[in-house]
């Protein structure tokens, strides 16, 4: 089986090659919006104080009126001049209650209060959509998730990117569910992705720092296994950096009302 038709096969089982245009996913509004900010490392404290005393309220409330399915607001651990220093991802309920956010951009630009926008330097923001996702069942002892989110770029077209996302990634996310390593995962394609510094964004919640440390063991073992067990899986592995390029990592805790600074 060659790789093109490996990818045709997966696009046809995703529904991607062969769905009527009024069912594709492409038709409707986005329903994510994904943000990030950079502050100098001398303002990190406090752009985080303000986070928490404005922008935290205010996603609570919406997520209490039911605009917000879910939203996180993540914290990069480290000082680092190629990564943001606070990233929030906003999951609507849906497109309609995307579309109200520019009233909160009418007041408070990207979310942010006037404290808070006076220390950023740099902000983005991301219409998106959340493509892929499954978490573990949430337990009494589970301890706080550390993320590590990755972006990528794809080199070939989206809908042969998702066929590989659902052939190559897919399993292996799975995999690390089922090991136990790994809490929950997310993967995001941003609308308009022309210019943006990534087009493909994987966001993973360890089970803790253990979770995390744990990453490359568990990744080598659910690796092992599939390519021993799925011929389809070890030819996406064989050709993936025809599919795409993976950028910096960062890693994030999750910033909430009650957390102290780092």
């Amino acid at each position: 089986m060659s790789f093109r038709t490996l990818l045709l096969a997966a696009a046809l089982m995703l529904g991607l090659a062969a769905t009527p245009a009024a069912a594709d996913w492409r038709d409707q509004g986005a329903r994510s919006l994904i943000m990030t900010y950079r502050v100098a490392p001398a303002d990190r404290v406090a752009f985080r104080a303000d986070v928490r005393a404005a922008t935290l309220p205010r996603l609570a409330a919406l997520k209490a009126k039911g605009e917000l399915a879910a939203y996180h607001v993540l914290a990069n651990r480290y000082v680092d001049a190629a990564g943001w220093d606070v990233m929030v991802i906003l999951d609507f309920a849906n497109p309609a209650a995307l579309a109200h956010w520019r009233a909160v951009e009418d007041t408070a630009p990207a979310g942010l209060a006037p404290p808070a926008l006076t220390l950023v330097s740099r902000a983005e923001t991301a219409p998106s959509d959340q493509m892929f996702a499954r978490a573990a069942p949430a337990k009494a002892d589970d301890p706080a998730p550390v993320y590590l989110v990755v972006p990528y770029d794809y080199l070939v077209g989206v809908d042969d990117y998702l066929a590989y996302v659902k052939g190559y990634l897919v399993p292996q996310t799975d995999g690390w569910l089922e090991a136990g390593a790994l809490s929950s995962y997310a993967v995001y394609l941003p609308r308009y992705p022309a210019g943006r510094d990534w087009t493909s964004l994987l966001v993973l919640a360890y089970r803790g720092d253990e979770g995390l440390a744990r990453r490359d063991a568990t990744t080598k073992a659910v690796r092992t296994r599939l390519a021993a067990t799925s011929p389809e899986w070890k030819a996406f592995a064989d050709n993936k950096q025809s599919i795409r390029t993976e950028k910096q990592p960062v890693v994030a805790d999750e910033l909430l009302p009650d957390r102290p600074s780092r």
